[in-house]
């Protein structure tokens, strides 16, 4: 199996595009004409959660979170929510499992249900961004800046509440240059970032906000902390929340340095890679 990135630059080549498509596959979310800004994900017993170890209010929180996050990414605000839920024969939990959905305070607009194997919870969010932030338009000399402590996913098992960060994003929109949520880990969307800029990019790992009880490696790599990562310009004003990591670099390469000066070989999360 290919990993993730060059199965989508796959699907790119065959998906088409439209006068009203503005951005398609490849960001964070697809942006229609008039700002409509759209994203899905699918959340999969055994692959992003355990059903037999979280709450049916707690997965409909997460499977939320991701789509939002994605909104986030781009600037946009929250309009509504769409699901897809598939259950599996006597499950029990579907009425919390969409206050769950709709429990960041956007509304659950409809959807599908259907039986399945197990427990999947494919999530559509439409948001509306004046401009819409994409990965693609930092450039070299920018700061690199996170929203949040990372690595607490991963230290947790992947149970922690998960807030994504729609009011930050909308902040950072007013100034980012391009931004990512940081769904696979920053070792991995950094680079997402940079390709898209045709940057390379240097974050140092000594720098990187950290949840309690995380490790540097979980931090760079844990993935699914959904705090969002901004390119900012060397010269704008940062709010206090926002973390200064490193920056984008002329030359193309992606470097994750140590507080010695060593570059570290990290990979985030790839549902493709053995």
């Amino acid at each position: 199996m290919l990993p993730e990135d060059e199965l989508i630059g796959l699907l790119a080549e065959v998906a088409g595009t439209s006068g009203e498509l503005l951005v398609g596959i490849g960001d964070d979310a697809a942006v229609l004409d008039g700002g409509l800004v759209v994203c899905t994900d699918a959340l999969v017993d055994g692959v992003h959660f355990r059903s037999d170890a979280m709450a049916a209010r707690d997965i409909g929180l997460r499977a939320a979170a991701a789509n939002l996050s994605d909104l986030a990414a781009m600037g946009a605000r929250p309009l509504a929510l769409l699901a897809a839920i598939g259950l599996p024969d006597g499950y029990q939990g579907a009425q919390e499992l969409a206050a769950g959905l709709a429990g960041h305070g956007v509304p659950l607009a409809g959807g599908d249900l259907t039986r399945a194997p197990v427990l999947t919870v494919a999530v559509t969010a439409l948001g509306r961004a004046a401009r819409p932030v994409l990965r693609s338009g930092g450039r070299p000399g920018d700061r690199l800046v996170v929203t949040g402590p990372l690595g607490g996913q991963a230290a947790s098992g992947y149970t922690r509440p998960v807030t994504p960060r729609l009011a930050e994003g909308v902040e950072l929109a007013m100034v980012a240059t391009a931004m990512i949520d940081l769904s696979d880990g920053i070792a991995s969307d950094v680079r997402r970032l940079a390709t898209a800029s045709g940057t390379g990019a240097m974050v140092d790992l000594a720098r990187l906000p950290r949840a309690p009880g995380a490790t540097l490696e979980q931090a760079a790599a844990g993935g699914e902390d959904y705090e969002l990562l901004a390119a900012v310009p060397p010269d704008a004003a940062l709010p206090s929340w926002a973390t200064d990591v490193g920056e984008l670099t002329e030359r193309p390469e992606v470097l994750l340095v140590d507080a010695d000066g060593t570059a570290r070989d990290l990979v985030g999360y790839d549902h493709f890679r053995r």
